[in-house]
């Protein structure tokens, strides 16, 4: 969801997923978000059918090199198919592209989970699939989930499968 701007360069961001056999609060998710500065994102996440908005936002703390991975810290509503909750997380994330020449990039991080009241473990990696695909394969801390997104200029479409069975559509306009 990172779209990278200036202090000069306004960039707003929305999308909107909606996801089959769900409970209220994760069928339908809308978010929108500003780039405030490169490093920092902040923005609003509705969940319409649980009547509820929060809080997200992402800070890249440290930003990746070719030998050092990047580092965000962010919120967002907690994991799919909680009835509630906050989620609070830092992830490492580190592209291999110069290592396999393959485009692919892990990542693992931590994840207070105010649902779980506890910490969770998330990981996964993203694969470049070509000029405009890629697809993801992520643990939440609790669930596998896969997804694959399509994305041209400032318009994306996420196609997901939650738990590895629940299809789901997101999409996502920048401006």
């Amino acid at each position: 969801m990172g779209v990278r701007g200036t202090a000069d360069d306004t960039r707003w961001e929305l999308s909107h997923r909606y996801i089959t056999d769900q409970i209220p609060r994760a069928t339908h998710r809308t978010i929108v978000t500003h780039q405030l500065h490169p490093d920092l994102k902040i923005g609003l996440e509705w969940n319409a059918q649980a009547d509820e908005i929060g809080l997200v936002a992402n800070w890249r703390a440290v930003s990746e090199t070719e030998l050092r991975p990047a580092v965000v810290f962010g919120t967002s509503s907690d994991r799919i198919g909680t009835p509630d909750g906050q989620s609070y997380f830092v992830t490492v994330s580190k592209s291999l592209h110069h290592l396999t020449d393959l485009a692919i990039a892990p990542y693992a991080g931590a994840s207070y989970s105010e649902h779980e009241d506890g910490f969770i473990y998330p990981f996964g990696v993203n694969v470049a699939l070509g000029r405009n695909w890629s697809a993801m394969l992520s643990n939440d801390g609790v669930h596998t989930h896969l997804s694959s997104t399509w994305s041209w200029r400032r318009t994306s479409l996420t196609l997901l499968a939650v738990r590895l069975e629940d299809p789901g559509l997101t999409v996502g306009l920048r401006f």
